[in-house]
């Protein structure tokens, strides 16, 4: 098969590469928003501080994108 070329395989980012979280974001509480916040992780035992706050913050995130999607029909033409 003398004229048949190899096909270049295309690299695609592994799913690791692509979670890699390399962005910084930083928030400042008062006393009373972190003792509230430390109350809570001490109540429910949560020890990945950061990943609880992450999981939370992107929750609330998507589901208001979710709610104020424009959608095909209007609330009351879907009753």
């Amino acid at each position: 098969m003398a004229g048949q070329r190899k096909k270049k395989k295309v690299s695609t980012p592994s799913v690791k590469d692509r979670l890699v979280r390399d962005k910084r974001m930083s928030i400042t509480l008062n006393e009373k928003e972190y003792r509230v916040i430390e109350r809570f992780f001490k109540e429910y035992k949560i020890r990945n501080k950061s990943k609880f706050l992450r999981d939370t913050i992107i929750r609330t995130v998507w589901q208001k994108l979710e709610e104020s999607a424009p959608t095909l029909f209007s609330e009351n033409e879907m009753r």
